[in-house]
């Protein structure tokens, strides 16, 4: 029997995936250093993925630059990822290892290195998982999770712009949304879940992306270079009723021009926006700074990621968008990421592809030891 089960627990540790990942091993450091990590089995509401693909955001290098949130180093950063799953906690029974997948880590929230997206093997909650049709490669699905998760937390929650939840037949809502930065990652998808909600959407960017962001469902687009812009989309509302304003992306001054915009114009005067709220707002417009990861403490997170994602990918009424634009390959190449990603993209998203290869697909490991 002693000998049974020695062999059990040799042959169960001998299948756990080895962990590599890109560290911040003080605050502020650069480069990056990749080097060994360990691999922590799923808690309870996880599953581990097995990396393929990570996108960048500006949170990324901005978190390497200055420290953000005082994460306890050493640190993995990240956010964005697309693979497999190779394990599933014990009380996860709608997913399961083999799946392809795409999800949203929350190692800036949870101040833990294992949910970091810059390692080969990371940890996430369940709820910030959605299946991605083999359709889709996963250099492409990887640019959504967190632009998912941001344009969800100021359309859908309690106190922000409360829209229906999206579906794939939305109803037609009488109702305006004001998307400032359309092209950006998180625009991208605040256009595509807005529609969805049965929004119609206006939205700025530059004109060379005008045609982008019409595809994406934008019903009018206004170019935010032009010096008058607020004159021509509160032109553009008369008549209809707003739903409020999304500020994606620019600087405090555009928080103000969607501010103003709704002074003058009928319906719900609120700004939400993913910087900070700015002094000089209109006294009559509400103003409120996105976190993604509150959706996650409401109804919002699972149902945008467990119920309508998935559906939504296979449809193609959520299409991944921006285009990736691909950097390098494993995790050498986060450095290169971080910096192409602060130097500035245009409706493009800085993915670094090949971080590690999908290779447990037909032996998944088990939740627990078998000797357990």
């Amino acid at each position: 029997m002693a000998t049974n089960h020695q062999g059990t627990m040799d042959n169960y540790l001998l299948r756990r995936p080895k962990n590599v990942a890109a560290w911040a091993l003080k605050a502020k450091q650069r480069p990056l250093t990749v080097s060994n990590a360990p691999y922590t089995a799923p808690p309870k509401g996880h599953v581990a993925i097995q990396v393929i693909d990570v996108a960048i955001n500006p949170i990324d290098w901005i978190m390497q630059e200055s420290d953000l949130f005082g994460l306890q180093y050493p640190a993995i950063f990240g956010c964005d990822v697309a693979g497999e799953i190779i394990e599933v906690a014990d009380d996860v029974r709608d997913l399961h290892a083999g799946q392809r997948v795409i999800a949203h880590c929350n190692g800036y929230s949870a101040r833990d290195a294992s949910h970091g997206a810059f390692q080969k093997c990371a940890i996430v909650p369940k709820n910030a998982v959605a299946e991605l049709p083999y359709g889709i490669a996963t250099s492409i699905g990887v640019v959504l999770p967190l632009g998912i998760s941001t344009a969800a937390a100021g359309l859908y929650q309690k106190t922000f712009l409360e829209l229906p939840f999206p579906s794939e037949q939305p109803e037609a809502l009488g109702r305006t949304v004001l998307i400032w930065g359309g092209s950006s990652s998180v625009g991208s998808c605040a256009i595509q879940l807005a529609v969805a909600s049965g929004a119609e959407v206006i939205t700025t960017a530059s004109s060379r992306n005008f045609d982008y962001c019409r595809k994406l469902g934008a019903a009018q687009c206004f170019d935010y270079h032009d010096k008058n812009v607020e004159d021509s989309i509160i032109a553009a509302l008369k008549g209809k009723t707003v739903a409020g304003a999304y500020h994606a992306v620019g600087s405090e001054d555009a928080t103000r021009a969607c501010a103003r915009i709704l002074d003058q114009s009928q319906g719900k005067a609120i700004v939400v926006t993913v910087r900070g709220v700015p002094k000089g707002l209109p006294s009559s417009v509400r103003a409120k700074s996105i976190s993604s990861s509150t959706i996650f403490s409401n109804e919002v997170g699972p149902y945008i990621w467990r119920t309508f994602l998935p559906r939504a990918l296979q449809t193609g009424t959520i299409v991944p968008a921006p285009d990736p634009k691909i950097v390098g390959e494993e995790l050498r190449s986060v450095q290169l990421g971080l910096d192409k990603q602060k130097a500035g993209v245009s409706a493009a998203k800085i993915v670094v592809s090949n971080i590690s290869q999908a290779g447990y697909r037909h032996r998944p490991l088990q939740t627990t030891p078998a000797w357990h």
